[in-house]
């Protein structure tokens, strides 16, 4: 997944802190919702391997199958556990109450699953993101 980003700040560590316009399901287009008014920016740290500068409008990239795979973790994983929680219930015969609460534990766990495996994965890879080239120096 590629963005446009402008760096606001070049770190000792070697990563550079940038700001990227987020554009959310509209698309950006705010001039009927204005949901989105305030929230549209978003910083974020990214990895610095071409050592550009603070100022550069540059292009960053985030491993599309990470997004996906955060995204299944944390959506769809608890969704899933809570109708195998149903089912479970139902299978050993319990009361409705029972299998909505048998429902309710599963999603729970699949909440912590997915908070398990998102820890793991920033442990493993703190920055994913990296910037990849540069679009624009104010400075030229």
């Amino acid at each position: 997944m590629l963005q446009e980003a402008i760096i606001t700040k070049i770190r000792d560590d070697g990563l550079a802190e940038v700001v990227v316009e987020r554009l959310g399901i509209c698309g950006g287009d705010c001039n009927g919702c204005e949901g989105c008014k305030y929230d549209h920016l978003m910083k974020s740290v990214v990895q610095n391997p071409i050592d550009a500068h603070r100022g550069q409008h540059v292009m960053i990239e985030t491993p599309t199958v990470g997004v996906v795979k955060g995204a299944l973790a944390i959506y769809v994983l608890p969704l899933i556990l809570l109708f195998v929680g149903y089912a479970v219930g139902a299978i050993l015969s319990l009361t409705e109450g029972m299998c909505i609460l048998a429902a309710f534990i599963g999603a729970v766990v699949g909440v912590i699953i997915a908070v398990i495996v998102s820890k793991k994965r920033h442990a493993a890879d703190p920055t994913p993101t990296k910037i990849v080239s540069v679009i624009y120096d104010q400075e030229n």
